[in-house]
């Protein structure tokens, strides 16, 4: 009988883990530079999230003091750092520019074009494009998926309310998860719904309210509120549509 620990799958397991690895933080607050930002004199050297934690580093001789630092860290604490799991990424590099190797417990770690921090995708030339399609791909296509195929299975196909509120409850979150970050370069002037997520997002609407695809986004948000009635009744749909069209 184990007379330590949680047993597998067990709800504490994070929680306790996130406790003990408190301090890990303070591995890094002195003698670190981190990564340049846009404010000066401001660097980060790493970020944490349960058990899932980056490094961070302008400098590569930096980063590798801070890769021998976690390992001090975690022989003090009794842990082990995944190598297998552990992994570089060079940002900005040339295509033939020179790469450090970096080690950890001694073992070369293996240098990647990108990695997923928190589910979302980051390449080595910070391409929102390819952040934006890899969520399309990974969760929205599974949600809106989920959405047609609950629709069929209640026949409520034909229901432009209740299909709204399916898409609403399985998908919306799952489109708009990080989206602060993936749309930034729709931000630019006559850039609008480039994004991948954006015209996904804007084409399932369009056929549950049965409008032409061709469409452009303001005569679809003109057409959802001139039937809004015929819908629900209400001014309801009118805003919650007209809501998911542009939030």
């Amino acid at each position: 009988m184990p007379l330590r620990g949680v047993k597998q799958g067990c709800p504490l397991s994070p929680l306790l883990f996130s406790l003990f690895i408190n301090d890990v933080d303070e591995e890094f607050e002195t003698g670190f530079m981190g990564a340049v930002t846009g404010t000066e004199g401001l660097g980060v050297t790493h970020m944490l999230y349960a058990d899932d934690l980056t490094l961070t580093a302008y400098d590569p001789v930096q980063l590798q003091k801070m890769l021998r630092q976690l390992e001090w860290y975690a022989a003090r604490e009794g842990l082990t750092v995944n190598v297998q799991k552990s992994y570089i990424v060079n940002f900005n590099a040339y295509r033939n520019s020179a790469f450090p190797i970096f080690r950890l417990y001694n073992q070369k770690l293996e240098e990647r074009d990108y990695f997923t921090y928190l589910g979302m995708l980051i390449d080595k030339h910070m391409n929102l494009h390819h952040a934006a399609t890899h969520a399309l791909r990974q969760n929205f296509n599974a949600a809106l998926r989920r959405v047609k195929e609950f629709g069929i299975e209640k026949r409520i196909s034909d229901r432009p309310h209740a299909m709204l509120w399916l898409f609403k409850t399985y998908a919306l979150s799952a489109g708009m998860y990080a989206s602060q970050i993936c749309s930034m370069q729709v931000l630019e002037h006559n850039n609008v719904f480039s994004n991948p997520l954006q015209v996904t997002h804007m084409a399932f609407l369009k056929r549950i309210l049965r409008v032409n695809l061709l469409l452009q986004t303001g005569e679809c948000s003109e057409i959802a509120h001139r039937n809004s009635c015929n819908f629900t009744g209400s001014g309801q749909l009118s805003n919650f549509g007209t809501g998911l069209l542009f939030k």
